[in-house]
């Protein structure tokens, strides 16, 4: 089955690992179910939900089933009498497995409406304020770039007019708009700086409290 499909349908994939599209992996109670174009999931007993389009639905099963390794036939493998009856013996000892727990089939019970509502209010408050951070880091690098442009119009501008033969006191307004230009520079890589530092630290903190990834991009 292709993974459009897949995405269209209500299934249950079991396993305990989540792959995203972006290559993350997420530890998940149980399994997984997808619903309506989003995936369900319970991860350190929270109930999450996320797009079905971040997923990889197929590296999720794929996760869930790992391929057994087959042993590479060589021809028949000679053994004593001996050693025959020991292997009989241990097989005899070890006939007896152990059960598959009961619930290792079970379908995690979908979200109600109301917590549905929730998860969809969770989700947008995180990727507004992360939006808000990715913002200011923005516009603080925006700032410095148009001080570094301005301060290098200026000194173009002063070198043609000396080349030109014009006199250091015919240009001293240039001269003094360079000046204030340069001073400025270091503040406002400062505040890059000081916005970058506040967006990680909310990502650190969004991950100490188990935020869904998607949520924060």
């Amino acid at each position: 089955m292709t993974p459009v499909l897949l995405l269209i349908t209500m299934l249950s994939i079991p396993t305990n690992t989540l792959v995203l599209r972006s290559g993350e992996h997420i530890t998940v109670d149980g399994n997984v179910r997808v619903d309506a174009g989003r995936v369900l999931f319970r991860s350190g007993g929270a109930l999450y939900s996320i797009p079905s389009s971040e997923v990889d639905i197929e590296a999720t099963r794929e996760a869930g089933n790992p391929i057994p390794i087959q042993a590479e036939s060589r021809g028949k493998l000679r053994v004593s009498a001996e050693e025959k009856e020991k292997l009989l013996r241990d097989l005899e000892q070890n006939h007896s497995g152990t059960a598959a727990p009961s619930n290792a089939l079970d379908v995690p019970p979908a979200a109600s409406p109301a917590e549905r509502a929730q998860m969809t209010e969770d989700e947008w408050s995180w990727r507004r304020t992360a939006r808000s951070y990715e913002e200011a880091v923005r516009r603080a690098q925006e700032e410095a770039d148009l001080l570094n442009d301005r301060a290098a119009q200026l000194r173009a501008h002063i070198t043609g007019l000396l080349a030109l033969g014009y006199k250091p006191n015919q240009f001293s307004y240039d001269t003094t708009q360079l000046a204030n230009t340069l001073e400025q520079i270091p503040r406002a890589q400062l505040e890059v700086q000081r916005a970058q530092r506040a967006y990680d630290q909310f990502r650190d903190d969004a991950r100490r409290q188990a935020v869904t990834p998607g949520w924060i991009r």
